[in-house]
């Protein structure tokens, strides 16, 4: 069996090393890569490359150009763990009764018991991380609030 495979393989292996010396050929005489230097054969810079550059820059922005894009990135974060941390208590408390349940040979009281145990755990973390983004949020507001200044302040 692998001496019929082999000369197919063989043939193709050939074939294949056979096209690449002429594509690196082609490649040396036409100046190498273009999209690394940049220039054309004159040395000079190619248009197309600057007028990409430029959309690129225009696409991209500027890192602090939308502090309320990146607070919104950082809000749907949140409301990714908070959801992660609900149904992965749901599902862990139930895996541990389903097993417990098959353990025992009961009927599904563990399963219950503990599905129940982690739906409170899953609650729990998300009123820690609900309690937690209030602190900060009342923290942030408190360090960026001016002092007021009232008729006796001078």
């Amino acid at each position: 069996m692998v001496r019929a495979a082999w000369p197919f393989y063989k043939g193709r292996g050939c074939r294949l090393i056979g096209a690449v010396g002429p594509m690196a050929k082609f490649v040396k005489s036409h100046g190498g890569n273009r999209t690394r230097n940049r220039e054309n054969r004159s040395g000079e810079r190619d248009d197309r490359f600057a007028d990409f550059e430029k959309r690129l820059e225009r696409a991209r922005g500027h890192p602090g150009d939308a502090p309320e894009a990146q607070a919104r990135g950082s809000a749907m974060g949140t409301a990714f763990r908070i959801s992660t941390e609900l149904v992965v208590g749901l599902l862990v408390g139930g895996l541990i009764g389903w097993q417990l349940d098959r353990w025992f040979d009961t009927s599904p009281v563990f399963l219950l018991l503990f599905f129940v145990l982690g739906a409170a755990a899953g609650i729990w973390n998300v009123v820690r991380t609900a309690l937690a983004m209030q602190s900060d949020t009342g923290d942030a507001q408190a360090a960026t609030k001016k002092p007021e200044r009232g008729p006796d302040a001078k």
